[in-house]
């Protein structure tokens, strides 16, 4: 078993949440990149929400 860092993205810019994991598989890759797309955290990108904005628009 061994631990990895994994790097969670979220939408819009925001901050970048860290955390560790553990890992059945000992050649599992030290470091994971994660996109998530959620509404945890308040949009405050200005060109982020013009583009949100017009994709709702558009529906």
């Amino acid at each position: 078993m061994c631990q990895r860092k994994v790097f969670i993205h979220h939408r819009c810019g925001h901050k970048i949440t860290e955390l560790v994991e553990q890992c059945d598989n000992f050649e599992c890759s030290g470091i994971t990149q994660n996109p998530v797309i959620s509404n945890r955290y308040t949009c405050i990108v200005r060109s982020c929400l013009r583009s949100q904005t017009a994709l709702t628009e558009n529906l």
